[in-house]
């Protein structure tokens, strides 16, 4: 009996610990995904996923970093991320099976759905519009200083800003009489909220120097380049792919 229920106590014991642990590198994995070490937070949370495929957080957090590191593989074709975008979008996906109403996993999805697009054609991007708005919106509703919600919003309202007019029937079609004309401007505000949420990230003031760039808005697009240069703290995977876009496009305003 004693030898019993000392195996129950070291079975307890470990089990515990287990969970500590996994609840320690869960803790990590989010502070370097906070900084934008994504390579390194993603193989924690896969080596997480692996022990519990069930635990929303481990879906939904491996779901976002493995559509962010292969978004952020400059020197590789669109065509060799497509499956790692696909399993993104199932974990995220199932995610949502496990709770429908988390931020985390609206936004996993959200992003998922926006990297596919990025090579899809017209007519998929225009099908995916309304999916992806929807779960940007449930991401903001929960979570309403979320940074990367906000700059998938302005990439979002970017895009649809620049359908002709076709385009914009299609998309008004599929949301009703009732969806509001997105602008280069919306865009803008948006990215503008993102930089408020993030404000190392460097592809925030990038993305929203590009839009001030579609506006012809050159002095406003310089600025936020030359923020973006000058920051040093930043140390994230994008970083110097970032730095290099921001000196191309300074060049061009030059």
């Amino acid at each position: 009996m004693k030898k019993i229920f000392f195996a129950l106590t070291v079975l307890g014991f470990s089990t515990t610990l287990i969970a500590q642990t996994n609840a320690d590198l869960m803790k990590k994995a989010l502070v370097m995904r906070n900084a934008g070490l994504s390579k390194d937070a993603l193989a924690i949370f896969q080596g997480l996923l692996k022990q519990d495929s069930a635990n929303i957080n481990y879906l939904q957090y491996t779901s976002y970093l493995i559509a962010k590191v292969w978004h952020d593989k400059t020197d590789v074709d669109a065509s060799v991320c497509a499956p790692y975008y696909n399993q993104a979008l199932y974990l995220a996906k199932k995610a949502l099976k496990v709770d429908s109403t988390s931020g985390e996993a609206n936004y996993a999805y959200a992003f998922a759905v926006g990297v596919i697009n990025e090579t899809a054609s017209n007519k998929q991007q225009i099908a995916n519009a309304k999916i992806m708005k929807d779960h940007i919106d449930k991401c903001l509703k929960v979570i309403p200083h979320h940074g990367g919600a906000y700059h998938l919003l302005g990439r979002w309202c970017r895009r649809l800003a620049e359908f002709n007019g076709v385009e914009k029937f299609a998309v008004k079609t599929l949301y009703g009489a009732t969806l509001p004309d997105a602008t280069f401007k919306d865009a803008a505000d948006a990215f503008e909220k993102a930089i408020v949420a993030e404000p190392d990230w460097l592809i925030h003031y990038y993305e929203l120097a590009y839009t001030y760039y579609e506006m012809d808005k050159y002095a406003d697009a310089k600025v936020w380049l030359n923020q973006a240069m000058a920051n040093t703290t930043f140390k994230g995977d994008d970083a110097q792919d970032v730095k290099d876009k921001c000196k191309k496009l300074l060049a061009k305003l030059n």
